[in-house]
């Protein structure tokens, strides 16, 4: 079983080549078994097959990497309409005329082109002929991508649900609480009116991860909105060594993005300068989206105890990487750097509402 889920799955170029010559391979010899019930078997029966094959393999790898890519969300449809079409025609007329007017008088000129090979009938047998292999090509691999969607889907659940749970080890963890706490209480003393904004960030934070984690998509303004918490938090708890610059360049408010996919990088930005570098530190964070894409680019100083730190993901970054993959497959970028600096460049495609 584990040997046909390879075959059938794998994106090895390899596979995927055996994979695509042995469907190939299954319809010539079909082919070639239902003809031979009718005629006998020569050479020149076998060549004209595998000609007219590689002409049908053509057209459904124009379907696979075209047409289905183009029109799968339903748009242009006129369009599609005139592909099909048109491939019903090169199928009925054009075929037969490559067959009976170029590839038989190149290799067979002892013979003769069908008096009349164009008529309404042997058109219709034409098409039904070959739409039989084209169809049950698109099946397969419609059937295929459905399957991997699925698969993908499940995979990405569960790295969301890592994800969350990393989150919440990180910045829930009773380290975190109780020094958030213990500022609270402080500030209560003081009759300080930041005990209310410690208390209205930590309740926004938990929030978030209560209400929009398990959501597949949100608003990029809400992922915003909770980095925008958490270093508010982290401002009040550390005071003047922390010097953000944190700019939102965001002006679509539609933009959505999957949640907790900026936050731990601006959380890492935090997590070891602040607890191994003395003195002030100054972070720059900043958020845009133009051209369909989301950006996220995070810079501040590290110290020299750091580096090695940094340069080894944690898990939750780990996580973020797998979501990425899973979400964007290759279609997405991101740039680590920490030598003498934690540089994070991030971009990926945007979706609307």
């Amino acid at each position: 079983m584990n040997i046909i889920n390879t075959l059938i799955y794998s994106k090895d170029k390899g596979v995927r080549i055996l994979r695509h010559v042995l469907f190939w391979t299954a319809n010539l010899i079909s082919y070639l078994a239902i003809t031979s019930s009718v005629i006998e078997i020569e050479p020149i029966v076998v060549s004209g097959l595998v000609s007219r094959l590689a002409l049908v393999a053509g057209v459904v790898y124009l379907i696979f990497f075209y047409l289905i890519p183009r029109y799968s969300e339903g748009k242009h449809l006129f369009e599609l309409v005139g592909w099909t079409l048109a491939i019903m025609l090169f199928i009925g007329v054009g075929i037969p005329y490559l067959r009976y007017y170029v590839i038989n008088p190149l290799l067979w000129p002892e013979c003769p082109a069908p008096a009349n090979p164009f008529f309404f009938g042997s058109v219709l047998a034409e098409i039904f002929n070959w739409m039989a292999v084209i169809c049950t090509a698109i099946a397969i691999k419609v059937t295929k991508s459905k399957n991997e969607l699925q698969q993908k889907a499940g995979e990405l659940l569960s790295e969301k649900r890592r994800a969350e749970l990393s989150f919440l080890k990180a910045q829930m963890h009773p380290h975190f609480l109780f020094n958030t706490l213990n500022t609270l209480y402080l500030e209560a003393i003081n009759t300080d009116t930041r005990s209310e904004q410690i208390v209205l960030r930590l309740s926004n934070l938990m929030r978030f991860i209560l209400e929009e984690c398990n959501k597949p998509l949100i608003p990029l303004t809400k992922e915003i909105q909770v980095i925008h918490d958490y270093i508010e938090l982290e401002k009040i708890r550390h005071g003047s060594r922390l010097q953000i610059d944190f700019q939102n360049d965001v002006k679509d408010t539609n933009v959505l993005i999957s949640p907790l996919l900026l936050l731990p990088f601006v959380e890492n930005s935090f997590k070891h300068t602040l607890s191994q570098q003395p003195g002030t530190i100054p972070i720059g964070i900043r958020i845009s989206s133009d051209g369909g894409y989301i950006s996220l680019y995070v810079e501040n100083n590290i110290g020299t105890k750091s580096i090695d730190v940094l340069n080894r993901d944690g898990m939750g970054i780990r996580n973020v990487r797998k979501q990425l993959e899973l979400l964007f497959d290759e279609n997405y970028k991101l740039d680590i750097s920490a030598n003498g600096k934690y540089i994070v460049n991030l971009s990926v495609p945007s979706l609307t509402v």
